[in-house]
């Protein structure tokens, strides 16, 4: 009985998964026909979001916020030279020149670093924030528990009157 309730559940992971990898497929193909139709664009967005790939394949389970904090950036650092690219025209040599550009592509992976430092920042501070409101939290109940003893004596606390 508990076989066949495992090769369901197996089955059912394996269906699951395979409309996951068939979307997947789908998404990477429409990726590589948008990429084929603007290849200037891409191949500056290529490289230009480097970081990005990085942040989303080293950082493990739950660093997705993380991630996109630092894709957002590295993203807003791309697009004033995809606008440069497009006023341009749009050609090979242009998005080679900015690629090749250490000025330019050091403003790009600059802001992946603000990314970075947004992530660390705001990590920093919202762990403060909430070690400060569980020690207050832990004080008013503290306090609240004290007024409880005061008003029905030590037996709320879980202490008998023969234990002192």
């Amino acid at each position: 009985m508990a076989k066949k309730a495992k090769k369901l559940k197996e089955k059912s992971k394996k269906g699951r998964s395979e409309k996951l990898s068939l979307k997947a497929r789908l998404l990477m193909i429409f990726i590589i026909m948008v990429g084929l139709v603007f290849l200037p664009t891409a191949m500056l967005l290529f490289f230009g979001m480097i970081p990005s790939m990085v942040a989303f394949f080293i950082g493990g389970k739950g660093v997705g916020a993380r991630a996109s904090t630092i894709s957002a950036m590295n993203l807003a650092g791309c697009v004033p030279f995809i606008f440069k690219l497009w006023s341009m025209g749009n050609d090979f040599e242009t998005s080679f020149n900015i690629i090749t550009n250490i000025n330019y592509m050091a403003i790009i992976y600059v802001s992946a670093l603000f990314g970075y430092l947004i992530d660390w920042v705001m990590t920093g501070l919202m762990s403060s924030f909430l070690y400060q409101k569980g020690i207050n939290r832990m004080k008013a109940i503290k306090k609240r528990q004290e007024l409880l003893i005061e008003q029905w004596g030590k037996e709320v606390a879980g202490v008998a009157k023969n234990d002192k």
